[in-house]
C-alpha cells in the first residue's frame, strides 16, 4: 500500500457508525480501546469537512481513551438540518450524541468550527465537558469578518467547474508543508460533500464570535495556532483574552492531524492528562435549542462487515412489503447515493438496498485490485448477512457487470437483472480502455478537477440541477488513489461471454450516456430479456425522471 493510499483508509482501530440524532442520523467515527483509562476525547471538524480529517489521529490517541469524530449535521454522511443551524444547534447535536453513547464527561476538540461548537458545548453542558482544545480561536475585525462572510458565506457552482479550481487553490495556499497531493484531494473532495448547503457551516461560524463566548468558558482551554488561514486573527487571543494557554504551531498547517498525527496526540495528552482535579463550572448551563419536529426519512444507512472490511448501505423499507427486495449496485467510481432518490420511490412497496462497493463511498477498500467476481462475491454474503432468501438486482455500468456476475453465481437467490447499459466492448475498444485506465495524476493548480468535472458535465442532460452533478462529482472522487480499480476491474470482465449464460430475466436500459453506443450489442446476446432505450435520458435521470424510471422497472420487476 502507498502511502498516498494509506490516507485513503480506515487508519488500525477506527470504526465507523450511526446514531439518531435531532437532524436524523448522525455518523462518527470512533476508536475505542479495551481498557479505557482517561476521559474521552470528542473531536469536531472544520467547516466544510467531516470526522474523516481526524481519522488517523483517534488511532493514536484512542490507544488509551474513547476517541469520536462525528460528521457534524449537513456533512460527511449526517443528515442535514431543514433549516440553516446556528452553533448553538450543533453544539446541542454534540451533546445529545455523547448521551446516546452514555459518556457522563468527556474532553473537547475543535477545529475551526468546530472550535466555536467546542466552546457553546462547554457552555451548554458545562458538566459534561471537561477541558477544551481548539484549533484557532479567530478574533476578527468587522473588515475580516465581512471578507469572510463574501468569500465563504454563500453556495456558488460554475457551469464550467472554476469553482473547483479556485477552491483546490485556496487549499494548496494553506497545505501543510510537504503534504501530498493525495491528502489535499481527500480533503477538497470531504468538503464537496455537504452540497449547496456546505456553506450552512460557515455562516453560523461567522455569526459566533469567540471574542464575545470565550471568556465565559471556566475549563481550562488550550488553543493551538497552526500556520493557516486564521493564524494572525488567533494569535490576538494573547492580547486581548486573559487565561488563555496558546500554542504556536510553527510549520503546521491543514493536513496536520495526518500528517503529525503522532506528534498531535502526544501534545493533547500532555494538556488532557496534566496531574489535578478540573474544577465544576460555576456556570449555569445555556439553554440549548429546542430539538426541531422529528422528519420521516424513508432512508436510512448503516455499517455490516464484509471480506474487507466495513460496507455501508443505504435502505428504504416500507412497513408491509409487498414486492421482492431490489439491490441497487452503483458504477465506478460513485457510491450508493446516487439512488437515494430511486430507493425512497421503490422503498414505497419493497426492501431496497444501495451499498457503496468496497473501495468506494463509505466502504473499506480491498487490499489488492478486485476483479468484478470479488464485488459480487462480496455483494452475495450481504445480502446473505441481512438474510433474504430471493432479490432482484439493478447495476449501473460497473455495477451492471456486477449484478450479472451475481446472477450469475447464485441462481438462487437472484430472480431477474436490471442493467443501466451493459458495457459491450469490441477488443479493440477493451484494449484501448485498459491503456487508458490509470491511476488519476492531481495537478498542483487544480485542473484535474476542471478537466474531469467538463468531462462529466458532457453526460448529463441540461434538465438536470447542477447540485447533482456536483453531488456525483463528489461521491466519483473519494475513491482516492485505488479508484481506477473499478474500472480496471469492469474492463478485465468478459461481459459478451457472461451475459448470454444469464437464464434469469433481464431488462436493458440504453439511455444518451457514454455506453449508449456499446449498449445496443446486448440485445443479440440475451437469453431472456431486452434492451430498452431512453432517449433524452442521461446520467441523473435517476434524480431527474425517478418516477419514470420507478414505473419502468415496476412493470419489468413485478411482471411476474
Amino acid at each position: 500500500m502507498t502511502d498516498d493510499a494509506a490516507y485513503w483508509r480506515a487508519p488500525p482501530g477506527v470504526r465507523r457508525a450511526y446514531v439518531d440524532g435531532r437532524f436524523g442520523q448522525l455518523h462518527y467515527r470512533i476508536a475505542r480501546p479495551e481498557s479505557p483509562s482517561a476521559a474521552p476525547l470528542l473531536c469536531v471538524h472544520s467547516s466544510p469537512n467531516s470526522g474523516r480529517m481526524y481519522a488517523a489521529l483517534l488511532s493514536r490517541i484512542g490507544r488509551d481513551r474513547i476517541a469520536l469524530a462525528p460528521d457534524t449535521p449537513g456533512f460527511g454522511e449526517s443528515d442535514a438540518p431543514s433549516t440553516p443551524p446556528g452553533i448553538a444547534d450543533y453544539a446541542a447535536q454534540m451533546g445529545e450524541f455523547l448521551d446516546a453513547l452514555a459518556i457522563p464527561e468527556a474532553d473537547v476538540m475543535g477545529y475551526h468550527t468546530g472550535s466555536k461548537i467546542c466552546v457553546e458545548l462547554a457552555l451548554q453542558r458545562p458538566r459534561l465537558v471537561r477541558r477544551l482544545v481548539l484549533v484557532s480561536a479567530p478574533l476578527y475585525t468587522d473588515a475580516e469578518l465581512a471578507r469572510q462572510m463574501a468569500d465563504h458565506g454563500s453556495p456558488h457552482f460554475d457551469e464550467d467547474g472554476s469553482h473547483l479550481q479556485r477552491r483546490w487553490q485556496w487549499l494548496m495556499k494553506y497545505r501543510q508543508p510537504g503534504a501530498p497531493l493525495s491528502l489535499v484531494q481527500r480533503n477538497f473532495m470531504e468538503g464537496l460533500r455537504g452540497g449547496d448547503t456546505a456553506w450552512w457551516g460557515h455562516r453560523a461560524a461567522f455569526a459566533y464570535q469567540h471574542r464575545d463566548h470565550l471568556p465565559e468558558v471556566t475549563q481550562p482551554v488550550l488553543v493551538l495556532n497552526p500556520e493557516d488561514d486564521l493564524q494572525a486573527q488567533t494569535a490576538r487571543l494573547k492580547d486581548e483574552l486573559d487565561g488563555i494557554e496558546l500554542v504556536d504551531l510553527p510549520g503546521w498547517s491543514h493536513g496536520f492531524c495526518d500528517t503529525h498525527a503522532d506528534e498531535l496526540a502526544e501534545r493533547l495528552r500532555r494538556f488532557l492528562d496534566a496531574p489535578g482535579e478540573v474544577a465544576a463550572a460555576p456556570r449555569a448551563p445555556r439553554d440549548a435549542p429546542l430539538k426541531p419536529a422529528p422528519r420521516r426519512r424513508s432512508v436510512r444507512r448503516r455499517f455490516v462487515d464484509g471480506p474487507h472490511g466495513q460496507i455501508h448501505l443505504r435502505i428504504a423499507e416500507p412497513r408491509s412489503p409487498s414486492a421482492t427486495p431490489l439491490v441497487c449496485l452503483h458504477m465506478s467510481p460513485n457510491s450508493g447515493r446516487i439512488y437515494e432518490t430511486l430507493l425512497e420511490e421503490m422503498g414505497r412497496d419493497r426492501l431496497v438496498l444501495a451499498p457503496d462497493t468496497p473501495g468506494f463511498g463509505e466502504s473499506d477498500a480491498p487490499d489488492t485490485p478486485p476483479r468484478i467476481e470479488d464485488y459480487a462475491a462480496a455483494m452475495a454474503g450481504l445480502i446473505d448477512g441481512l438474510a433474504l432468501p430471493r432479490v432482484d438486482v439493478m447495476g449501473y455500468h460497473t455495477g451492471s457487470m456486477t449484478a450479472v456476475e451475481l446472477a450469475l453465481r447464485r441462481p438462487d437467490l437472484v430472480r431477474r437483472v436490471v442493467m443501466i447499459a451493459a458495457p459491450i466492448y469490441t477488443p479493440e475498444e477493451q484494449a484501448d480502455r485498459q491503456r487508458h485506465n490509470t491511476p488519476r495524476t492531481l495537478s498542483e493548480d487544480g485542473s484535474h478537477l476542471t478537466e474531469r468535472w467538463r468531462f462529466m458535465r458532457r453526460f448529463y442532460g441540461e434538465d438536470v440541477p447542477i447540485s447533482i452533478v456536483a453531488r456525483n462529482f463528489a461521491e466519483g472522487g473519494r475513491g482516492g488513489p485505488l479508484a481506477w480499480w473499478g474500472h480496471r476491474a469492469a474492463f478485465e470482465y468478459p461481459l459478451a461471454d457472461k451475459l448470454p449464460r444469464v437464464a434469469q430475466p433481464v431488462l436493458v436500459l440504453n439511455p444518451d450516456d457514454d455506453l449508449a453506443e456499446q449498449t445496443p450489442r446486448a440485445e443479440a446476446l440475451l437469453r431472456s430479456g431486452r434492451v430498452r432505450r431512453l432517449p433524452g435520458y442521461s446520467h441523473g435521470m435517476l434524480d431527474v425522471h425517478t418516477a419514470e424510471i420507478g414505473g419502468i422497472l415496476r412493470e419489468f420487476l413485478n411482471g411476474g
